[in-house]
């Protein structure tokens, strides 16, 4: 069962490094957290209490868009969140980096840059954390039209 589940997680993370990645790399996991064996055993649950989308309608090139994603730990279980990253250099995340305790709020405040983008974006953040999933999805999308 330990095999089969290293085995599936390592999957999923070889998914997430070569899928929607332009220039650059995931980052590396915050050396003070690791998503062990033990660890995994302490799942929690998430709940997002807004939304996992976020529509920003139409920015001009070189506006940053920035939200803010609500999330709380509806488990019995700390929520750790080992990193966070966008689907390309333009979308980054500032996530908790100490535990979330059962019941508590935290935020996850992402950034948008728009230069060198145009027309439709459709971007998302993973996030990797000690959910049965193992990786949360946020999503970002607008249009940017080009400076006059």
């Amino acid at each position: 069962m330990k095999k089969t589940l290293v085995i599936a997680l390592a999957l999923v993370l070889a998914l997430g490094i070569f899928s929607c990645r332009k220039k650059g790399e995931m980052p590396p996991p915050d050396p003070n957290i690791k998503l062990d064996t033990e660890l995994l055993k302490d799942t929690t649950k998430i709940e997002f209490l807004d939304s996992v989308k976020f529509h920003f309608d139409t920015i001009v090139q070189d506006d940053k868009v920035e939200h803010n994603f609500r999330i709380k730990n509806v488990g019995d279980k700390n929520l750790i969140i080992a990193r966070a990253y966008g689907s390309c250099g333009c979308t980054v995340p500032d996530y908790p980096k100490d535990p979330v305790k059962p019941g508590e709020i935290a935020t996850i405040h992402v950034t948008f840059n728009s230069a060198g983008k145009l027309n439709e974006q459709n971007k998302s953040v993973t996030i990797v954390c000690n959910t049965s999933l193992r990786n949360e999805m946020l999503y970002l999308n607008g249009f940017v039209k080009a400076k006059n």
